[in-house]
């Protein structure tokens, strides 16, 4: 076969490409709780590991004061990815917002109910709330388990 009859738009070497709908990608957000943000710090992309709360319309972590809340500052468009293995392949969640410090007593004390892990203990530290503007779930399916040779 060559690869002029493959349908390419269709095709994926680890099997199937499933997009999720929003409601199944925020039930997978919520089923975790460590993700990757992803920020422009001085014009350049960074990429932090966070610790988050899915509330299926946000997403809510806590920082410190550093690289990543002065990208936060400078340019509240962020991205923020999360996924996980599972036995017959993956999944993966992108979501793009803008992210805002809370500053609001209510909000400030919700947050603080929030069930968010704590990764790092800090003293001082700050809530930030994405906000999503776009979100895309998919799933990826193996077809083929691939099998160690053993050495002879």
């Amino acid at each position: 076969m060559t690869t002029h009859e493959y349908n390419l738009d269709e095709w994926s070497p680890q099997g199937p490409v499933t997009e999720l709908s929003d409601a199944a990608s925020w039930e997978l957000l919520d089923g975790l709780s460590f993700g990757r943000l992803g920020v422009s710090v001085n014009d350049r992309p960074e990429i932090f590991p966070v610790n988050y709360y899915a509330d299926g319309t946000s997403i809510l972590f806590r920082t410190a004061a550093g690289a990543k809340l002065h990208g936060l500052l400078a340019n509240k468009s962020v991205v923020f990815e999360a996924d996980a293995q599972t036995e017959n392949g993956a999944w993966s969640i992108i979501v793009k917002g803008s992210a805002e410090v809370l500053v609001d007593e209510e909000e400030i004390s919700r947050a603080e109910r929030a069930p968010l892990p704590s990764w790092i203990p800090v003293i001082e530290y700050v809530f930030v709330r994405i906000t999503v503007t776009e979100l895309r779930g998919r799933r990826f399916q193996h077809q083929l388990r691939a099998e160690r040779r053993q050495p002879t």
